[in-house]
């Protein structure tokens, strides 16, 4: 795989004056002051870490609440590094009505317009994939060459896959190992300021953070450091299955904070999302395929504001979606030719399924027995059953956990041992 480099100079320098950060000042003072509000004293350097921005910024900041009455030194005597200080009653109040208009507090936002640039700067099209990286990441699943293949065209052309085919044979597992793929990092901002409002984007729940903040060094060093208002994380890979509502699609609006919530989509920009168990989100998939028929073509999304201003927004995943019904019964043909790669993960042949045996007995040290396996098949399936890739690691862990039960030591793959644990198993 080969990530192209990125045009991300603008990250590359912390900001050391207001108008470079990009948005309203007064923004900037109202987070002071509901941070001050909520945490109490600060100094200038733990300020400075709370807003992500430079000491010089807060400085302008404090100077400005100090000023007008809003804020006050406690101690300015000290050396000026060291001086704490605090909201005066005035500043207060301030600090009540700012969190009246929303209660976000946290690392000051970026401009909207700077975060669609990143996202355009390390696109998921910037990442090139080669057979050999498919080979690897999917080297944990027994596939034949022709759905390798498969996979591997629709990976690489970075437009929307449909995983199809029967339950148990892999598809989530297959879903989440090319969401691996996309190595390397991303920048992703703590949060966006779009029409006066602010939007959240970065979540610990789907997003991994990589490296740390470097601490605050002399005012000479600061232009080293890079604007913390982002953070480096690896590429997404956001997964969401039958929980998945349409609002889930959709900026989310708290009206007791007056915060946004940035939907799942702009949270996975710059990764993969995957979409499990299609067909059974509380969304129909009709309707789910309908809010993104725009998308999926122009890559971009559209998104509607509470006071109903509509925000156009990037729309930079890898889609895949992952079903056991029929793609057929989910859309109708013009809804289904926009994703563009459909691959069905079929049962496993016999000898796929002696292959994920051993490989599952050798995941858990047991000694593997193709007499076993085939007493496996003669017995449990022939015409009765169908085969499927997830049998043998249920079954295995069945025989381990009757052998624990029954205080046994080493494990043996016996005839007795699997025939009991597919009486437990199967219907």
């Amino acid at each position: 795989m080969t990530t192209l480099s990125l045009p991300t100079d603008r990250l590359t320098h912390e900001p050391m004056r207001m108008e470079e950060l990009g948005i309203d000042p007064a923004i900037v003072r109202d987070l002071a002051l509901k941070t001050m509000f909520y945490q109490g004293r600060f100094t200038r350097a733990q300020l400075a870490d709370a807003l992500k921005v430079s000491v010089a910024i807060v400085d302008d900041v404090l100077h400005a609440l100090s000023r007008d009455g809003l804020a006050t030194v406690l101690a300015s005597d000290q050396p000026k590094s060291a001086h704490t200080y605090a909201l005066t009653q005035q500043g207060s109040q301030r600090a009540e009505e700012a969190l009246a208009r929303n209660s976000y507090v946290g690392p000051v936002p970026v401009p909207y317009s700077e975060y669609v640039k990143q996202v355009a700067a390390q696109s998921t099209t910037r990442v090139e994939l080669v057979r050999e990286d498919l080979e690897r990441a999917l080297g944990a699943l027994v596939l034949n060459a022709a759905t390798m293949r498969r996979v591997g065209w629709a990976a690489a052309s970075h437009k929307p896959l449909l995983v199809y085919g029967a339950s148990g044979n892999g598809k989530t597992t297959l879903a989440r190992s090319i969401g691996s793929v996309f190595h390397g990092t991303i920048s992703v901002p703590y949060a966006v300021e779009v029409v006066g409002q602010i939007v959240r984007i970065f979540d610990e729940s789907k997003h991994t953070a990589v490296g740390g903040v470097e601490a605050d060094g002399p005012p000479e060093l600061l232009r080293a450091r890079g604007d913390r208002r982002w953070v480096e994380v690896e590429r997404p890979v956001v997964w969401a299955g039958g929980e998945l509502t349409r609002h889930s699609l959709e900026l989310v609006y708290d009206a007791d904070t007056r915060i946004y919530e940035a939907p799942l989509q702009l949270k996975a920009n710059g990764g993969v999302l995957i979409i499990d168990d299609l067909g059974r989100q509380q969304i129909p998939a009709v309707q789910l395929l309908n809010r993104w028929i725009v998308a999926l073509e122009s890559r971009t999304d559209h998104l509607t504001l509470h006071t109903g201003q509509m925000v156009e927004v990037p729309f930079d995943v890898l889609l895949i979606f992952s079903t056991n019904l029929p793609p057929t019964d989910l859309a109708d043909e013009a809804f289904l030719r926009r994703i563009r790669y459909k691959v069905e993960i079929e049962n496993p042949s016999r000898d796929e399924y002696r292959e994920i045996f051993e490989r599952e007995c050798a995941a858990r040290g047991i000694a593997y027995s193709r007499d076993v396996v085939d007493h496996l098949l003669r017995t449990w399936y022939g015409g009765r059953r169908e085969l499927r890739g997830c049998h043998p690691r249920d079954l295995l862990e069945a025989v381990v956990d009757a052998s624990h039960f029954d205080g046994g030591g080493s494990i043996d793959l016996t005839r007795a041992a699997i025939d009991e644990a597919c009486s437990a198993y199967f219907l």
